[in-house]
């Protein structure tokens, strides 16, 4: 179903703007997706509430037909201009008051009509397609800033599902080309239809005896409300049984997104489609992190992560960049190399948020609250030129060098495990050894990529070292693996939890890879096995510091300690370098810049991508600091030779060639100066 449409310049707008800017933007900057507007129950519930703000509807008129009439007119240009159109959705929240008509509550008998959503509504009341409390009430939620009350459609309820089919059927009329969803993160609730989907669930993943603890019978149809285990029921069974529900709400999510998409394809075969999750932090947990491989993002053209309101700004003197390094290879390996965007609410470090989209892959720029605008100048000294001049001439610079960043693939070194089984099981502690450890190899401008556990027998022999962090469920067969890729030559480290557990969470009598637990010496961090090959790390300082970041009004973030002030990070890196024998790049670049490589397809080539994260942390706008200049010494791949070193950035007028040496199956070249972003381009000829 999904088609193989592939962008990485997209703008993004949450209210539809009625002047020319959008459409002067793609045409300036080819912008090849356009994300905007709302199409659901925002717009049809509140679009002819003067009372409430045009942002809380997601739409900028007074009137329901209004908004519709602007919206295929944008449409239509935007399409004009080369750009295909997304538009928004809420899969379940909307803001309205049953007692008092507001919302959905109160426009349901003028939107069923032949005009707006057809002349047939799927049941009488807009109160019977909503979430229940356990009581039988309306789930309400008050959240400060929104209008009116917070209310929830239901998933799992046929009539709200059809409500949503309708609403997607009349975007697609007026000539969207897809829908993002969003407000996507709801759980089952008190309603008959979350009852009888979660029985069978539950009924097939515990045991009689375990019903009962937590039923007080094992059978569940005399059990009125399933999502709330008696008093008493033991805490593990408690948590367990939490667990369970918590996975059924996702397999529901998807389950019903999927129904939706089912319908539009039919209505439009070449039809985008996304979900907006959030996955904030990079902790392990977000609204699908409980799918199995085979659902996770099945069938979806591209994916979108919110990171959450703290990445706006850096604090270079704290160790914190708010950086979408890890994130970015997490989203790449799990989407499979599918477009993808993070959205990370950073209104003002436009250049880094598209220099990070073009380093690791990704799209950009998604921007959730729009541009400045002219009314905002004065109070915020923030002008519209301030984004537009960056945001078109970063997106030109990836359009005039797609060759050299699509089709293309990731050329690392190391592989850094991520312990994804153990993410499906919600075991919240999974990701610190690999935060810590993929941190110190970012400082370390070491090339890696994240791999997923369930990606190990297919992608992990494509890496020099494998890292495995905490990587507790593995199979016999990946032991075997790893242990045959040792034996060819692979070098390996992990940590003690890994290899602790089978698939099912059951602790392996002895550990695998037990025989290679050597202890460390006193002065190192791991013991080694296997003629120095097997690496062996007890145990880390996995859990960072939260540390008060000016940046961010003082908020608390989690935040590792500086490089040079840190002797287990300093101590890893320098066994590490010892592991890897000879590194595929090393550079004196500080620590605050990045650095990942790609081989694209179109050209014979080896491109460094940079980032310097380093900026006046206290302007209101983007004043970046450069840094310069960098050595670079650098391993020319597949035994190729040189024909000439290329150093361009956004906003030079051309590509520079620079010196370089060569010899040994190396070149060594300085980088003069790099403002935010820039690109190293080794053109590479036949044999050495």
């Amino acid at each position: 179903m999904p088609n193989n449409f592939w962008f990485n310049r997209i703008v993004e707008y949450w209210v539809m703007p009625q002047g020319g800017e959008l459409i002067e933007h793609i045409r300036r900057a080819k912008v090849q997706v356009v994300q905007i507007g709302n199409f659901g129950p925002l717009l049809y519930g509140l679009a002819d509430d003067p009372e409430i703000e045009r942002w809380a509807a997601g739409v900028p008129l007074y009137g329901l037909r209004e908004n519709l009439d602007l919206a295929a007119t944008q449409i239509a240009h935007c399409k004009e201009a080369g750009a295909r159109v997304v538009g928004q959705l809420s899969m379940s929240w909307h803001y309205g008051d049953p007692e008092q008509g507001r919302g959905l509550f109160g426009t349901w008998d003028k939107i069923w009509t032949r005009e707006f959503l057809g002349p047939q509504a799927p049941c009488p009341d807009a109160t019977m397609t909503q979430q229940l409390a356990d009581d039988g009430s309306l789930r309400r939620i008050e959240i400060a800033g929104r209008p009116y009350q917070t209310c929830c459609g239901c998933y799992c309820n046929p009539h709200w599902l059809a409500t949503l089919k309708a609403m997607i059927a009349k975007g697609l009329d007026l000539g969207l080309d897809g829908f993002n969803v969003h407000h996507n993160y709801e759980k089952l609730c008190g309603c008959p239809y979350c009852q009888a989907y979660l029985r069978p669930y539950v009924a097939e993943r515990f045991t009689t005896d375990e019903l009962k603890s937590l039923f007080d019978t094992g059978d569940l149809e005399q059990v009125e409300g399933v999502l709330t285990p008696q008093t008493g029921c033991p805490e593990p069974l408690q948590q367990a049984f939490a667990l369970a529900a918590e996975k059924a709400a996702n397999y529901r999510r998807k389950e019903a997104f999927d129904e939706l998409l089912a319908a539009a394809y039919r209505q439009k075969s070449d039809l985008l489609s996304a979900q907006w999750y959030h996955k904030y932090d990079f902790r392990p947990h977000d609204e699908r992190s409980l799918l199995p491989p085979e659902l996770w993002a099945k069938d979806e053209s591209y994916i979108w992560y919110s990171q959450g309101p703290w990445q706006r700004a850096s604090s270079i003197a704290h160790g914190y960049l708010a950086d979408m390094g890890l994130p970015s290879r997490f989203i790449y390996a799990a989407g499979t190399g599918r477009p993808y965007v993070i959205n990370k609410y950073d209104y003002r470090r436009w250049r880094i948020w598209c220099g990070e989209a073009i380093t690791y892959g990704g799209a950009a720029i998604a921007y959730h609250a729009g541009p400045p605008r002219l009314n905002q100048e004065q109070s915020a000294n923030i002008a519209p030129e301030d984004f537009y001049g960056p945001v078109v001439r970063y997106q030109r610079f990836m359009a005039a060098q797609e060759k050299l960043l699509h089709p293309a693939k990731p050329h690392a070194q190391i592989a850094l495990i991520y312990p994804r089984r153990s993410e499906r099981e919600a075991e919240m502690d999974c990701l610190d050894a690999l935060k810590r450890l993929g941190r110190h190899l970012e400082d370390g401008h070491q090339l890696f990529d994240i791999v997923l556990d369930d990606q190990l027998l297919t992608s992990g022999g494509n890496y020099a070292v494998l890292i495995l962090p905490e990587v507790k469920r593995m199979t016999r067969e990946e032991e075997t693996f790893l242990r045959q890729y040792v034996a060819s030559g692979g070098k390996l480290l992990f940590t003690s939890g890994t290899g602790s557990m089978d698939l099912d969470g059951n602790l392996w009598p002895v550990a695998l890879l037990a025989d290679w637990r050597s202890a460390p010496a006193v002065e190192n961090l791991c013991g080694r096995a296997e003629s120095g090959r097997a690496h062996y790390l007890p145990t880390g300082p996995w859990i960072p510091a939260q540390i008060a970041i000016p940046t961010l009004d003082g908020a608390e973030r989690p935040v590792y300690p500086l490089l040079d002030q840190d002797p287990f990070g300093q101590q890893f890196l320098a066994e590490l370098s010892e592991i890897l024998g000879e590194c595929t790049l090393a550079t004196d670049a500080p620590w605050y810049v990045r650095v990942h490589a790609w081989r694209p397809e179109q050209v014979d080539a080896l491109v460094l991508h940079w980032i310097n994260y380093r900026q006046d942390e206290n302007s209101a706008v983007e004043i970046p600091l450069p840094t310069g200049p960098i050595q670079v010494d650098c391993a020319v791949p597949d035994g190729r030779s040189i024909a000439r070193v290329e150093w361009l950035y956004p906003e030079m007028r051309a590509a520079i060639e620079l010196e370089y040496s060569a010899g040994q199956g190396r070149v060594r070249f300085e980088i003069p100066t790099l403002i935010v972003y820039g690109m190293g381009v080794l053109y590479l000829q036949g044999a050495d």
